[in-house]
Parts: structure tokens; sequence; C-alpha cells
């Protein structure tokens, strides 16, 4: 990324398959995850495990900086969980930044309530930004809706994931059934490769000051 601009926020996403027990990767990710929130320029973490791949789940890393992510992978502390981890899991990695946030209230930790969005853009990139804010809209008119955030990939600038949150599981089996919902999610498969997935709320967690 030699023209990002190191003063500017980024998202980590790591997509992690799980090839031991499952409680203890969460113990030792959990570790890690409180000594990132620690380090300077860290904004927040949301980790997430799928439903029907209990074995996988997608940690996202909000940085208010560039700076601060690599003065942190630098780390010795970092490298050392990182090594630890890495003898555990099959890790898939990407790095973007939000196009479109919205935040309305937060999700319950434990609750099937979270739905990830991947995507390739096929046509253009802004009529799949308009069309995933419609599918937001619609979430936002059934209730419960906590929010969504939408990240284009800065290594495959067509490449999108988006993450949308409801209150609590019941809210977000109201929405997945809604027929509007499904015609607005339809709607954004005509202008990109889109899969999405039904996962459970791991952790969100914030800045330690």
């Amino acid at each position: 990324m030699p023209h990002r601009d190191l003063g500017g926020p980024i998202t980590v996403i790591n997509r992690f398959t799980v090839k031991g027990d499952t409680g203890t990767f969460e113990r030792e990710f959990r570790d890690h995850s409180q000594f990132i929130r620690r380090r300077e320029d860290f904004h927040f973490l949301v980790t997430v495990r799928l439903v029907d791949r209990p074995q996988e789940y997608v940690h996202m890393g909000h940085w208010r900086s560039l700076r601060g992510f690599l003065g942190t992978v630098h780390d010795d502390t970092f490298l050392d969980h990182v090594q630890r981890l890495g003898a555990t899991v099959e890790t898939e990695a990407d790095q973007a930044l939000s196009v479109q946030r919205v935040l309305r209230e937060n999700a319950v930790v434990g609750a099937e309530n979270v739905v990830l969005t991947w995507a390739r853009v096929t046509s253009d990139r802004r009529a799949f930004e308009k069309r995933f804010d419609e599918v937001g809209e619609r979430c936002t008119e059934l209730g419960g809706f906590g929010g969504s955030d939408l990240m284009r990939s800065t290594l495959r600038p067509m490449t999108y994931t988006g993450i949308q949150w409801w209150r609590d599981t019941e809210d977000c089996d109201r929405a997945l059934a809604d027929a509007e919902y499904q015609a607005a999610l339809r709607a954004l498969a005509e202008v990109a490769e889109v899969t999405t997935e039904r996962t459970r709320h791991v952790a969100y967690e914030r800045v330690i000051g």
C-alpha cells in the first residue's frame, strides 16, 4: 500500500478456521484482543462466529490510523501472540476502508444476530453501495436493527465486506424472513457476486484508555 496515508483509518479483517478446540482458541484470542485494545490508535473490534460452520470466526479490528496498526504488528508481544495462534488456525486476511457506516444500537453478545456480506462488484460500485444502503433501510423499517458497516478492500478495490447487526436473534430472524428484505438482497446481487453468512456475535470491544 505505498500510497496510503499513514494517518488515515484502516480496518483489518481476519477469517480464522480453527483446527482444534474452539474454546481454547477463544480464550487465546481474547488475550490477544485485550493487548491490542491498549495500543495507540486502536478504535474498536468485532468478532463473530459462523452459525453454519462453527469452526470459522471473522474478526474485524478497526484502527484510527494505519500508523498505529503497523506499529502494533511489529511489537514483540503481538508477534508472540500471532505465532501461538498461528499453530491453531488457518487464516485469510484483508484490509479495508469503511465507506458507509450506520450506528443505531448494540447487538446482544451470544445471539445469532449478525449477518456478513461478501461481495465482488461486477458493475457500478456506486450502484452497489446505494443498494446495500437500501437493504439497511428495509431492516430499519422492520425494527430491532442495530446498524451496518460497508467496507471496501484496499487490496482488491472492487471487493467489499458488509456487516449488519440486530439487537437480538429474534429481530434478525424477522428481517431475514421478510419478503422485501429478500428482494433488496436480490437487487444487490444484480450488480455484484454476493455471499451472505449468518453469525453469532462473540465480542464488541472498544479501546481501553
